[in-house]
């Protein structure tokens, strides 16, 4: 594929997403192109365009989007307004015959503490954003093997099997959660690396469901992935977050290691079921 297509492509893509938020915020489905055979999901639960976000959103900030010009799929993080108040969103867009075939929507009720900060989503990372240099970069296999080596690692709670580089750092819902101090004041009452915090998570025995990678971009070293993660309840333990984690993560991949983690997340009842 030449240079001009896959352009014209990814401002397709765009242009859908584009259309597609506008229709939330103006409380009208009929502004995004659908095919027949559409579906619409909101936290894993099947909606029809017109419920949901539709009638609770207001606006749109701090938006990024990734796209994936062979999948004709993007994802899109940020903060959904709703009834004035902010809250961590996310958007997985898949288009066929320039249309929305599939449409994933997260909306978090986390908003803040010690595992949230909606507010840090206002300014997208600029990270994910920069290219990285050929001899640095990785391909599409390697670059969704790195990113999956991390659930795998969540999997086993063993952090010593995913790939992880020396500057990576976690951000949940916007919230920076290691390598920092705020983490001693948390239930977990340490300083986590990113590998310290998949370890963490033994006594919970977490159960990695679907793993899917929508958004591959090798250029940008850029992952996204959805899942749904069962965290079981632990006996005597001080976290009360249990459940079903419905995460959209954008991982950062340079020198075939894992560069930054940001995660968008709500956490349903526990064995919440797959919606794709």
């Amino acid at each position: 594929m030449t240079a001009a297509p896959v352009q014209e492509v990814e401002r397709m893509l765009r242009g859908h997403g584009d259309r597609f938020l506008d229709s939330l915020v103006r409380h009208d489905p009929g502004f995004a192109r659908w095919n027949n055979s559409s579906r619409v999901t909101e936290n894993a639960v099947e909606i029809k365009p017109g419920e949901g976000l539709w009638n609770t959103v207001g606006d749109f900030l701090g938006l990024q989007t990734f796209v994936d010009v062979e999948q004709g799929q993007l994802a899109t993080t940020g903060v959904a307004v709703c009834a004035g108040q902010r809250r961590p969103f996310a958007l997985r867009l898949r288009v066929a015959d320039d249309a929305v075939s599939e449409a994933e929507l997260l909306v978090s009720t986390d908003t803040a503490g010690h595992f949230a900060d909606v507010d840090r989503l206002l300014t997208p990372d600029v990270l994910y954003d920069a290219r990285v240099p050929p001899e640095r970069a990785c391909d599409r296999d390697a670059l969704a093997a790195v990113a999956g080596g991390y659930w795998s690692a969540l999997g086993e709670s063993d952090g010593s099997l995913a790939r992880i580089g020396y500057r990576c750092d976690r951000y949940d819902n916007g919230k920076k959660v290691t390598n920092t101090l705020t983490t001693l004041l948390s239930p977990d009452a340490t300083v986590h690396t990113v590998a310290s915090c998949l370890n963490q998570t033994r006594g919970a025995r977490p159960t990695v469901r679907g793993g899917h990678f929508p958004v591959l971009d090798p250029a940008r070293g850029v992952a996204v992935s959805t899942v749904m993660v069962d965290f079981h309840p632990v006996t005597h333990s001080p976290r009360p977050d249990s459940g079903t984690f419905y995460m959209v993560a954008v991982f950062k991949v340079v020198d075939n290691e894992i560069r930054s983690i940001d995660e968008i997340r709500e956490i349903l009842p526990l064995g919440t079921p797959q919606a794709w």
